[in-house]
């Protein structure tokens, strides 16, 4: 299930756990996102490890399947889509923290506030 989450918590724990809290996001994020968006892709699973092991590349992949399941959920609820598929890679590359936080921000806008 996904959830409305402060974007600045989510970052400010992400970098006061070192990173720990990132991956712990980006599992639970991809994971519902693959169960609602249901566009297929690798698995929350693959995608943690490749970033745990190879750093950008998981979050480059993990860009790449939540703009997919980001636009399909969007598609399903009326609300209309964006293509940010190449934005969403390069900052996953470069940038993975502020990849969280823009996905983060798009599942704001979908899902109401707990």
């Amino acid at each position: 299930m996904l959830e409305n989450k402060s974007v600045a918590t989510v970052i400010i724990l992400t970098i006061v756990t070192c990173g720990i809290y990132g991956w712990v996001w980006l599992y639970k994020t991809a994971d519902s996102l693959e169960n609602q968006g249901q566009t297929g892709g690798m698995g929350a699973g693959v995608i943690l490890v490749l970033s745990i092991l190879l750093g950008s590349i998981g979050f480059l992949l993990f860009g790449m399947y939540a703009d997919q399941n980001l636009n399909a959920i969007k598609a399903r609820m009326g609300y209309p889509t964006a293509d940010n598929k190449v934005i969403y890679m390069i900052l996953g590359f470069i940038f993975p923290i502020i990849l969280i936080g823009m996905v983060q921000n798009e599942i704001n806008k979908i899902t109401p506030a707990a």
